[in-house]
């Protein structure tokens, strides 16, 4: 404790003698600073002050033990009051100017812990909460954001995750004021082609866990750009739309009825009310393929400018609608936050994928001798193809796939579209249909939801764990020693867990015998956990004492437990098949609020959903209902209202 107490007056001094003792002082702390008693004694006698006071002072190896008990302290509430945003600053500086990976690290994992708090653990007075210190941090440290992706290709395992772990928690709490500046940066630099290398590079099921957690922040951030709506009034929305309009060279093109906007394919003048299905995520796919494909774009406008009227495919329409097709394919129009549970490398790639698949449209179109009319037929054989091609096995990059989007034959198109399955594939790509399987999908989801939590609460048995410890949530006051060396604990082999009536709290007890098949009463099972102090649920590797070696490697993948914010395990469940397994792992994952997690699961939910959708196209086609092919265009303004007259999706 005296170390701790002295560090002020230690790193006043300058001494080398004094410097060894503060250098083995710190070394000392990443230690002692794990226990929860030193830490409120070392807090208490303001230990944080003189640590951050070293953090701005020291090098080496004094600073990484120095960084390491800070990020120690971090896991204790009263040491974020003392937070500053110079320190914040001082960290990402520390975090740019060093090379040593002992230093790197724990920097990186402070800013992970200061990007993903809450703004009411820190001093409300001082923004050093959340993204918004990040933000700062990012201004006054311009080359912070290049050193995390030069990072990602560090061959220091630890750092290279840490690195990944920042970027992808800035995406997860980026707020909407800096949500285009952020994913402007990634698009600007190579963020997107080093996580592609990782992908391809055998990651571990760490790194791969934190890899889909970015491929799934990117989908999160990409459906609250298709939300967000065009304002003429928003000066980046604005400049985009003038960029597209500069590059397309159209100027000096006189198309009679088209002043402006109509030229480059709008169906009007007012431009920002098309954009309604794709928001400002289908603006900027627009934009980026105007930028990086000048010459094609400019020669495009000008080579349907100079068709006959009924005869142009219209570049923004077709554009807005291949940003809609591509959303739909990767989830992005639905807004779910699950996890995936697969690398989608093209999806890094979206613009690109945009790119090819526009110009696949533009040749389609002129292929088929398409009018303005067919354009939804045009739509659904791009649709067709861009299924087909995203679902083959030998497409792995996105050079194969530019080939085959672009290199196959129309004929060859036609006439696999021709032999799918005509109603059903009609329908299922239209608009209607993609709301009703929104719908259906959401109301497949709280039926097994129901399912699973009911399956909670009638309980079921599962193996003790190999030690055969109670665990109890301390939360709960019930305090139940350790019986590893109990002679009467060898014999109790099975546990059986039941979730009470209210769904707040797990009882559970250990038996020797499973027997009755069902505990119908809580009254019966002595220990519980408050299902409130959960924090997370994550698989384990564990073996149950009572099954034979030929069922212990399957039992150990079917493994979980729930952790709480300590990371201490509550419960420990040794699933006796994959089916049990994701019945009792999501339904604990849906009781909390956090989605699916199992395959088998996600596979039932889709399975459901896709039954529900055929049932009721069934209905439509004995009924002879007509769907509508695509979106429904909005009829011109009535002659006579002026101006300020429009539609509303309402």
């Amino acid at each position: 404790m005296s170390a701790g107490a002295n560090l002020a007056d230690q790193s006043s001094t300058t001494t080398v003698k004094d410097d060894k003792v503060l250098k083995i002082a710190t070394f000392s702390l990443q230690k002692y600073l794990k226990e929860p008693e030193f830490a409120a004694e070392f807090l208490e006698r303001g230990g944080l002050e003189s640590l951050c006071d070293i953090i701005g002072k020291v090098g080496g190896n004094t600073l990484a033990y120095a960084l390491n008990s800070f990020t120690s302290l971090m896991n204790h509430e009263a040491s974020w009051h003392s937070l500053t945003e110079s320190f914040i600053a001082n960290i990402a500086h520390i975090l740019v100017t060093e090379t040593l990976v002992t230093i790197c690290r724990p920097a990186t994992t402070i800013l992970i812990k200061v990007v993903c708090a809450e703004r009411s653990t820190f001093n409300q007075e001082e923004n050093i909460a959340g993204y918004v210190a990040l933000h700062k941090v990012l201004q006054q440290e311009p080359d912070l954001f290049p050193t995390l992706i030069q990072r990602l290709q560090s061959p220091d395992y630890a750092l290279c995750l840490n690195s990944l772990t920042l970027l992808t928690s800035m995406l997860k709490h980026v707020t909407d004021d800096y949500r285009s500046e952020l994913l402007d940066n990634i698009d600007n630099s190579n963020t997107r082609k080093n996580v592609l290398r990782l992908m391809n590079n055998h990651p571990s099921e760490e790194l791969k866990e934190q890899l889909l957690e970015f491929q799934s922040a990117l989908i999160h951030n990409a459906d609250r750009r298709r939300k967000t709506q065009i304002s003429m009034y928003n000066p980046r929305h604005a400049k985009m739309l003038n960029t597209i309009w500069e590059a397309a060279r159209a100027d000096n093109v006189n198309v009679p009825g088209a002043r402006k906007w109509r030229k480059l394919g709008f169906s009007s003048e007012v431009p920002h009310r098309e954009f309604g299905r794709a928001g400002v995520f289908g603006l900027e796919r627009m934009c980026a393929f105007a930028m990086q494909n000048q010459d094609l774009f400019a020669k495009m406008i000008l080579e349907q400018l100079h068709r006959m009227d009924g005869k142009r495919c219209p570049f923004a329409k077709a554009s807005i609608e291949v940003t809609e097709l591509l959303s739909s394919h990767w989830n992005i129009t639905t807004g779910a936050s699950d996890i995936a549970a697969e690398f989608e490398p093209l999806l890094l790639n979206f613009d690109h994928v945009h790119s090819t698949t526009l110009q696949c449209f533009y040749r389609l179109f002129q292929d088929m001798e398409a009018t303005t009319s067919d354009f939804s037929k045009v739509s659904a054989l791009v649709r067709s193809q861009l299924r087909a091609t995203l679902k083959s096995d030998g497409i792995k990059d996105i050079y194969e796939f530019d080939r085959v989007m672009l290199g196959t034959p129309y004929s060859v198109i036609r006439d696999r579209r021709l032999k799918e399955l005509e109603w059903a594939d009609d329908l299922l790509g239209r608009e209607a249909i993609r709301n009703l399987r929104n719908r259906l999908n959401k109301q497949s989801f709280d039926f097994i939801k129901r399912q699973r939590i009911n399956c909670l609460l009638q309980g079921a048995w599962f193996p003790c764990p190999t030690s055969n410890q109670r665990i109890v949530a301390m939360a709960t006051g019930n305090s139940t020693s350790t019986t590893t060396n109990a002679p009467n604990a060898i014999s109790k082999r099975w546990r059986y867990y039941k979730l009470s009536p209210s769904k707040k709290t797990l009882f559970y007890g250990d038996f020797t015998e499973k027997y009755p098949p069902v505990i119908k009463s809580c009254d019966k099972l002595p220990n519980k956990v408050d299902l409130a102090g959960v924090s997370e649920i994550k698989s384990i590797a564990r073996k149950a004492s009572n099954i034979n070696s030929l069922l212990a490697e399957t039992a150990s993948n079917l493994s979980f437990a729930l952790f709480s914010n300590d990371n201490l395990a509550l419960a420990e469940f040794i699933c006796s098949s994959s089916a049990q397994a994701s019945e009792w792992k999501d339904g604990f994952s849906m009781l909390l609020d956090k989605g699916i997690t199992s395959k088998d699961t996600a596979e039932y939910l889709h399975s459901l959903t896709e039954i529900g959708v055929k049932v009721k196209l069934l209905q439509i086609a004995g009924d002879r209902i007509e769907v509508p092919h695509g979106h429904i265009d909005v009829p011109p303004v009535p002659v006579g209202l002026g101006s300020g007259f429009y539609y509303t999706a309402d």
